[in-house]
């Protein structure tokens, strides 16, 4: 059973007016806070689409979230969320363009 599902487009150059070193320690992992641009987007529209998915999401913190690359993008959930999300498959697909992230 599908209990959510979620979309986020994110158009990279816009994104760079957002992106400051707070931004990047607020939303990224240490892992992540070193990846290009376009990448950042993908993982910042991955997070957003996460959470327009979920039904209560005050409960939850988005730097709880780290996304990685083994092989396909995945969500490594930290703290509350890993618990939380201990009881769903959660599916994730990012796309990063020159203009575009998905």
């Amino acid at each position: 059973m599908i209990d959510g599902v979620g979309i986020d487009l994110v158009n990279v150059e816009e994104f760079k007016f957002l992106v400051s070193d707070k931004f990047i320690l607020k939303y990224f992992s240490k892992e992540e806070q070193n990846l290009d641009l376009a990448r950042l987007a993908g993982r910042f529209a991955a997070r957003e689409t996460l959470f327009k998915a979920m039904k209560d999401q005050n409960k939850f913190k988005i730097k709880d979230i780290e996304i990685t690359l083994n092989a396909k993008p995945q969500f490594i959930f930290k703290n509350v969320m890993a618990d939380f999300f201990a009881q769903y498959r959660v599916h994730l697909s990012i796309s990063n363009l020159t203009d575009y992230a998905i």
